[in-house]
């Protein structure tokens, strides 16, 4: 068996990253979080630079944002600060900061946030389909900036695949592409279902789809098993039953004729508290799916129409869609609307609210543990063309959006973005230009706004409904307590992705929270515990298991 060529280098089988992670404590934010000294001038627009000389002692501000925002001035996007306004908004403060590129030593197609702190991620398969049949597969560790391969051990092309994280932590991935067609762009799907298990790094081949799946999506259920909607076996031929994975068991089954239905690719689902999944895209018509009946009943025109290449995800509570950007059609221009569906009422319609600065398509949300959402990279026109590479958050109490500083490589197709448990964004992917095989970190503005609460002690794990008992020094400065299920995305989709606020008081140094009403409002997993204080500055999160 031989892997997949990646893009542009040989492949390493163990990179360091000179990235220094934020540490835990009361110091303040340019303390906890420290950049690396500016790389060497050396190429970096084309990702040849690297960085050297790290420091982790105490720095004042105006080094930091020195470091951080060192590559941006010497890039193409120099003329992002070139006025007096826009100078002066670039204090990290208010528009965040952008760390230099790394190299991942592979391209970030797929990309699931593991409960060891590692990110997998992983590819096509390139080459002669006589030689070359299974994806380039590895991990990153947050923590360390460390790279390790994570082999499958038998031909597998879980590119276009789908994947999610079980209740255990493992990751499941469902469908993915042919190998045998020697071309990774046919779009023909396979039967294939895997787990790779974090804690000791191993792959197991699980119980095979009914119908191949190019372009699936997985949802986690809140009794711990996981549904299979859409994608395709070929070009024309779609997969339109919905199949149900247990992995206590390890089998699938297909549902009853009822689910069946012709979703299309990548459909965009969420689990939500009323038991039922939602379909908010790309296609207009909403739908809600009931796992206990395998029925459809449709829900609402969205207000812009199709949105095909867009991108949707649950605002904290879980109960209202945000769905934003994508394109009516092929030859439409990107569009900059959002708009929002509440789904805690008894009709659910949906409503207008801020558009982007910035229209995009193939762009990644990713929900904060502020309560904001942040939209990463994207494009105006589909795949490589007219990069936008500056994110905007998303206030859901103003219903605006602001942008931040901009990153340097363009992130549009087969990008990914995922929320680290040290509040900074990971940006990586896409499998065009010179820093394809690059990620970037997003250090949002509430990293730069003053001291972080510490959580010095919680639970591992907890039922529903219980008291979530919290140590911190800092009880009597927070303002909020929230759990974020680990993003597991790709191609614009991350259905898993939640952020939960829990209810709480304070006394001495103590947070007494209130666990999750039930499996509906956080299905059982891994979530990110987070502890956000007056300032909006979050926690470094700890692991709790849920359910």
């Amino acid at each position: 068996m031989k892997r997949g060529r990646r893009p542009g280098a040989q492949r390493p089988t163990r990179v360091i990253i000179g990235v220094t992670a934020p540490l835990t404590g009361r110091k303040a934010a340019v303390q906890d979080y420290v950049r690396p000294r500016p790389p060497v001038a050396s190429a970096g627009a084309t990702g040849g630079a690297t960085m050297s000389g790290q420091s982790t002692r105490q720095v004042d501000r105006r080094t930091v944002l020195k470091a951080g925002m060192v590559a941006v001035l010497a890039s193409p996007l120099a003329g992002y600060l070139a006025t007096p306004a826009r100078a002066a908004a670039a204090d990290p403060a208010v528009v965040g900061s952008w760390a230099a590129p790394f190299n991942m030593g592979g391209v970030a197609i797929h990309a699931t946030l593991t409960r060891v702190d590692d990110v997998l991620f992983y590819q096509y398969v390139e080459g002669s389909p006589t030689v070359d049949h299974t994806s380039y597969v590895a991990t990153w560790n947050y923590r360390t900036g460390a790279t390790a391969e994570a082999r499958l051990p038998y031909d597998r092309d879980v590119f276009c695949a789908s994947q999610g994280v079980l209740p255990d932590g493992r990751v499941f991935i469902a469908g993915g592409h042919d190998h045998t067609t020697g071309n990774k762009q046919d779009a023909v799907g396979v039967t294939n279902t895997d787990i790779y298990n974090p804690a000791n790094r191993t792959w197991t081949a699980t119980a095979p789809l009914t119908e191949k799946r190019w372009y699936p999506t997985v949802v986690g259920l809140p009794n711990g098993r996981a549904l299979v909607f859409g994608g395709q076996a070929r070009a024309g031929a779609p997969a339109n039953t919905v199949e149900e994975y247990d992995p206590v068991t390890n089998t699938m089954r297909t549902l009853p004729p009822t689910a069946t239905k012709p979703v299309g690719l990548y459909p965009r689902m969420h689990m939500l508290p009323n038991g039922k999944v939602i379909k908010a895209g790309p296609e207009k018509m909403s739908a809600y799916f009931n796992p206990a009946t395998s029925a459809w009943s449709n829900v609402a025109n969205m207000l812009y129409g199709n949105r095909g290449r867009g991108c949707t995800a649950l605002l904290p509570g879980a109960t209202r869609v945000l769905a934003v950007g994508g394109r009516k059609s092929a030859t439409a221009p990107a569009t900059g609307t959002a708009e929002l569906l509440d789904t805690s009422v008894a009709t659910p319609a949906w409503r207008s609210t801020g558009s982007l600065t910035y229209p995009r398509l193939v762009a990644n949300l990713v929900t904060l543990p502020d309560g904001q959402v942040l939209i990463v990279g994207g494009g105006a026109q589909y795949k490589y063309t007219n990069p936008v590479k500056i994110p905007e958050l998303y206030n859901p109490v103003s219903g605006t959006w602001t942008p931040m500083a901009p990153q340097q490589a363009g992130r549009m197709y087969h990008s990914t973005a995922v929320l680290l448990p040290d509040g900074r964004v990971l940006s990586a992917g896409q499998d065009s230009g010179p820093l394809a095989t690059y990620g970037e970190t997003f250090s949002p503005p509430y990293l730069f706004r003053g001291a972080r609460p510490s959580i010095t002690a919680s639970p591992a794990s907890i039922g529903y409904r219980q008291a979530l008992n919290i140590s911190t020094p800092d009880a009597g400065t927070i303002s909020r307590v929230t759990v974020i299920k680990a993003g597991a995305v790709t191609h614009e989709v991350n259905s898993d992705q939640r952020s939960i606020p829990l209810t709480f008081a304070a006394a001495g140094g103590t947070i007494t929270a209130q666990s999750p009403a039930n499996a509906n409002v956080a299905p059982p997993g891994y979530y990110l515990l987070f502890i956000v204080n007056t300032n909006g500055v979050p926690s470094v999160a700890p692991w709790l298991r849920i359910g």
